[in-house]
């Protein structure tokens, strides 16, 4: 049986459109995204926390059907009030899915999605990739337990993608029987492809990068930075440890910190530090192939793909416990370090270790290789088929007296 979905997303983005064409492309579905917002398709975009345009260098489009909705947003947003799609109603109401595919509950448009199930008959499948880490005051804690346990209430389906997002749902009510993994992935295909091919190539990267010592390991950030990716923690957990060890770091992004952090590096007279700015998505695995550990100090990353990314290419990681996939993906002393948030301290202890022990750095990147292999697209389909085979084996969405 082939399963007909449809995935409501935000707008295209450069780590969804590799997976929406993998779900295209498995002979089990027949997939339409609805896009929500028109962001960076026509015309570079404004990202406010890169401070620069962003049109991505991947095709965003190709490979798979997509429908891009009206939005009568004024001010059009990854926002509650950013993406108001009215008509998403009248498509889910004529094409009659077998499921729909909501990520997330913070637009107007998901909200029109679920408060009209009774009238489309839509069989929602809500995707998520929050968990507990996030702190908010206890006044704000309380009204998002009372929205989303009586939204998890009527939903009959979900998908996590990880442990702690899977303790998310569960916190708030969710049962055993509606969970399916659907795990954080990246195309391993195409970085795996990348790594070997630039492998060879690595300390000719490096030159035309301008890294001047390519005997001594190499630690890497990729990502925006600001002030939730904590970056002032790299540069103060490197402050203790000058003239001890000798390494190399590299911040791949840009951000309204990346000044204050440039002069901080000038300020104590560091070496081996390199700012390349933002980075399309095609060169990112340049990056990747040169470096030795990538670093995440964060207050609150839930998922990012550049963890998945860098395992490919067989890096060790260094990253603090609010980085939400670190116990599936790197598991403490397994592919790397997990610390505690703001510990600088451990971080810097953590880095000195890894310059040092040589061999310890060896099995943290071989490790990498071997876990990402289970983090992959065909999982991820695997999920939503299991998700599919449960919301049609259950009676139709009626309105509740």
């Amino acid at each position: 049986m082939k399963y007909r979905l449809a995935i409501v997303a935000s707008h295209p983005i450069q780590y969804q459109a590799p997976l929406f064409r993998a779900l295209a492309q498995d002979p089990r579905l027949d997939v339409t995204v609805y896009y929500c917002w028109d962001f960076g398709i026509s015309e570079a975009g404004f990202d406010k926390e890169l401070g620069v345009k962003v049109k991505w260098d991947i095709p965003l489009l190709d490979g798979y059907h997509y429908v891009l909705l009206k939005n009568w947003s004024f001010k059009p947003a990854p926002s509650f009030f950013g993406q108001i799609n009215p008509s998403i109603v009248r498509e889910l109401k004529e094409k009659k899915f077998d499921g729909v595919l909501i990520q997330g509950y913070v637009t107007m448009t998901s909200w029109f999605i679920y408060l009209t199930r009774w009238y489309t008959g839509a069989k929602v499948i809500l995707r998520g990739e929050a968990d507990m880490g996030k702190q908010n005051g206890a006044l704000k804690n309380l009204a998002k337990s009372l929205v989303l346990k009586n939204l998890f209430k009527t939903v009959p389906t979900f998908l996590y993608s990880y442990r702690l997002n899977k303790e998310f749902f569960t916190h708030y009510g969710v049962p055993e029987k509606k969970l399916f993994f659907f795990p954080c992935a990246v195309d391993n295909d195409f970085w795996g492809k990348k790594a070997g091919e630039l492998e060879p190539k690595k300390n000719e990267i490096k030159k035309t990068l301008g890294i001047k010592n390519a005997k001594i390991p190499t630690f890497v950030f990729i990502g925006k930075i600001m002030k939730r990716k904590k970056v002032f923690d790299i540069l103060k957990a490197c402050v203790l440890l000058k003239g001890k060890a000798e390494f190399n770091v590299l911040f791949v992004g840009d951000g309204e910190d990346r000044k204050a952090l440039e002069d901080g590096v000038r300020e104590n007279n560091l070496e081996n530090f390199y700012f390349f700015g933002f980075r399309n998505q095609s060169e990112i695995p340049l990056f990747c192939a040169v470096s030795d550990v990538l670093l995440l100090p964060s207050e609150f990353d839930p998922s990012p793909k550049q963890v998945n990314e860098a395992m490919n290419f067989g890096m060790a990681f260094i990253v603090s416990d609010r980085v939400g996939t670190a116990p599936d993906l790197i598991k403490d002393g397994g592919c790397g370090f997990i610390y505690k948030f703001g510990d600088v301290n451990a971080l810097s202890g953590h880095i000195e270790k890894l310059v040092s022990d040589r061999a310890l750095l060896k099995m943290f990147k071989e490790n990498s290789l071997r876990t990402v292999k289970d983090w992959s697209y065909k999982k991820d389909a695997d999920g939503i088929i299991e998700a599919l085979q449960s919301l049609n084996s259950q009676a139709p969405y009626e309105r509740r007296k």
